[in-house]
């Protein structure tokens, strides 16, 4: 990692799930040098390099998650031991998205002149949100006869 992941100022929603990561502040373990996969040899020093990106993503945090589920209950009773009880659930009641956790794959996109190798490749997703996490709203009715 060589900068904050966290991008800075006002953005909108599109903008934050487009790039949720700022890719820019990563870079491959043996540094950005391009001919390091052009010339790949086990030999060179930097095929052995791990990096820090672990104990630093721990700090990145995902968008928050928030649910609102309801349920409404009647009885109508025909008797005292003898009654319908209708229920109305509702799941997600206010229809809320909650965006799923951003991809931490690590891969760059194409390179410039779109090009790619094993570090930039083609519909690289890394620090974008592709999903949601919860469902959309979900109503349940019940009646039930008691006797």
């Amino acid at each position: 990692m060589v900068s904050d992941p966290r991008f800075s100022g006002h953005r909108s929603k599109a903008e934050q799930i487009a790039d949720w990561i700022n890719p820019a502040a990563f870079e491959p373990a043996f540094g950005n040098d391009p001919n390091f996969w052009a010339n790949y040899t086990v030999l060179d020093p930097r095929a052995w390099t791990f990096g820090n990106m672990k104990p630093r993503t721990d700090a990145i945090r995902g968008p928050g998650f928030w649910n609102l589920d309801s349920s409404l209950m009647k009885d109508f009773h025909l008797t005292e031991a003898r009654y319908f009880e209708f229920r109305w659930e509702v799941f997600n009641t206010l229809n809320h998205q909650n965006l799923a956790l951003p991809n931490t794959t690590f891969c760059l996109p194409p390179a410039a002149d779109g090009s790619t190798d094993l570090v930039e490749q083609a519909g690289c997703t890394f620090g974008k949100i592709t999903g949601v996490q919860t469902d959309p709203r979900n109503l349940t009715f019940a009646l039930k006869f008691f006797w």
